[in-house]
């Protein structure tokens, strides 16, 4: 198949990875203990920040590279 590149499904995937609202309820459902669910609700958002840094650097270079 010609016009087709694997990078923005990549780079889409990554960026999939912003959804976490649904993470954030089911550790307040999880934990009894208020500290993990902080600490939970910390993690679910730094994997958040990171998941969409990455997606960004990753359409941004190979979008300036391949388009």
């Amino acid at each position: 198949m010609t016009g087709i590149y694997w990078h923005p499904i990549i780079g889409a995937g990554i960026l999939g990875g912003i959804g976490f609202t649904m993470s954030l309820f089911i550790s307040d459902l999880s934990f009894s203990i208020p500290e993990y669910t902080n600490l939970s609700k910390l993690g679910i958002m730094m994997a958040s920040i990171i998941s969409g840094t990455l997606g960004v650097v990753v359409l941004g270079y190979w979008g300036e590279r391949k388009s």
